[in-house]
Parts: structure tokens; C-alpha cells; sequence
């Protein structure tokens, strides 16, 4: 019973694989997903996106982010509605195109790329760091469609500025600002995720020879300048021979 389950929901979601939102493509998945989450994207019975998470980094810094509520269409609600049917805690919502007020989500992407590089390379994160360097095909979730209440848009139209920041030590929630003071926080596991997008890690060596995260690059990006996808081990070993 519970295998005829999970290939139904499979073929329910493969109709529906991604999504354009303001002219981004987003991938949908069943699963839960965090911004700022790092893992493996991986395709089930080459039916479904599904992202398998690794870890999630410590952060010391807020990390600015961009924050923009988007209003449902038909296919955003299709796309709900099909979540609905999985999940009895999910909101509920009313949609009906002919009225010119809509339900809203929000998309939230990472902005503070360097910030966020900053915080792998640190001590603290020597755990993911580690992971990172030792599998080298891992990703990093870099921005999320999320459905929130009505009232925590509200708050969100409040701010100026935002920040994804550490919540309750292994979580991110978002921290919103206005005129330089924190005047709220949302956990943003309150809400729906309906779809998210990928980055990939860049890696720089210093002239010693020791490999850092020098960057991230969204969807297909290659990377840039003297940076790499993968650690290169003949690369290393022409700087070793140079010391």
C-alpha cells in the first residue's frame, strides 16, 4: 500500500517537474526543501526532481537575501492544490483568476553570495566544509518559491531589507528590517515551499596549494576566472612543487 502511494505521488508531480516564476525556472518536488540547504539533486525513477539534504551551515552573519511576493496564476495554484492532496497541514487557499485580488507567495533568493562563501570557509564550518571538499558533486538550494500566510507578507511589505539568519541553532528563518532595526522574524518552515533553485560551488586554491570555496553559480553557470566546479588534484600538486 504505502509503495502504490509513493508511485502515485510520483506521477502526480511528473506532469508538473518546473515551473516558470517571473522568469526564473523553478524546480517542484514533494519533499520539503530549505533555502540554504546543501545536498544532492537526484531524479526518482527519472519521474521527479528530489533534493536529498546533507547539511546545514552554521551561520554567525546574517545573510542578506532578496524577498519578492509574486501573485498565484493558474499554474502556481495547480501546483498547490497538487501538494494539498499529500499533506493535511498544508493552508488553505482560494484562487479564482477572474478576481483581480490573488493569493501570493514569495521568492526568496540569496544575495550575499560572498557573505554566504565566507561562512563555509570559516572554523565553524569546518563539519560542512569538510563534506563539501571530500564529495564535490553536492549543491546548495540558493532560492525558494514559498507560500506564507497573508499576514506575514504583510509583515514582509513592512521591511526594507532582509536577512536569512540562524534560528533555534539548526534552522534559518528570515529576519526582516526596516530602516536599519530588526522589527520581525519569520520561521520559514511555517510555510509551503512550491518549487526551488540550485547553485553549484566554485573552488579557488591559494598559492600553497589549499582549496577554498571561492564562489556559487546558479542553475548551468560555468564558473568564473581561475575558479573551478571540482578540485583538481594536478593543480594541487603543481602548487605543492612550487613551495
Amino acid at each position: 500500500m504505502k509503495n502504490s502511494f509513493s508511485i502515485l505521488l510520483l506521477l502526480v508531480f511528473s506532469a508538473c517537474q518546473s515551473t516558470l516564476i517571473k522568469n526564473d525556472r523553478y524546480m517542484i518536488s514533494p519533499t520539503t526543501t530549505e533555502l540554504g540547504s546543501i545536498g544532492q539533486s537526484k531524479s526518482v525513477l527519472n519521474l521527479q526532481n528530489d533534493f536529498d539534504a546533507r547539511t546545514l551551515p552554521k551561520l554567525e552573519n546574517k545573510i542578506r537575501v532578496s524577498v519578492e511576493p509574486i501573485p498565484f496564476n493558474k499554474r502556481l495554484n495547480k501546483i498547490y492544490t497538487t501538494k494539498a492532496k499529500f499533506n493535511q497541514n498544508q493552508s488553505k487557499v482560494t484562487y479564482i483568476d477572474s478576481l483581480p485580488s490573488k493569493p501570493e507567495l514569495v521568492k526568496i533568493q540569496l544575495l550575499d553570495v560572498t557573505g554566504f562563501v565566507k561562512e563555509l570557509n570559516a572554523d565553524y564550518n569546518a563539519d560542512a566544509f569538510k563534506l563539501l571538499n571530500d564529495t564535490q558533486n553536492l549543491e546548495i538550494i540558493s532560492s525558494i518559491a514559498l507560500y506564507l500566510s497573508a499576514d506575514e507578507i504583510a509583515k514582509i511589505r513592512l521591511a526594507d531589507t532582509y536577512y536569512l539568519t540562524n534560528y533555534q541553532d539548526t534552522k534559518y528563518a528570515l529576519s526582516l528590517y526596516k530602516l536599519g532595526k530588526k522589527i520581525e522574524t519569520i520561521d520559514l518552515n511555517s510555510g509551503t515551499v512550491i518549487g526551488y533553485r540550485l547553485s553549484h560551488f566554485c573552488w579557488g586554491a591559494t598559492e600553497r596549494g589549499k582549496w577554498y570555496i571561492a564562489d556559487m553559480t546558479e542553475g548551468r553557470s560555468r564558473c568564473k576566472g581561475n575558479t573551478e566546479s571540482r578540485i583538481s588534484e594536478k593543480k594541487k600538486s603543481k602548487s605543492l612543487y612550487r613551495m
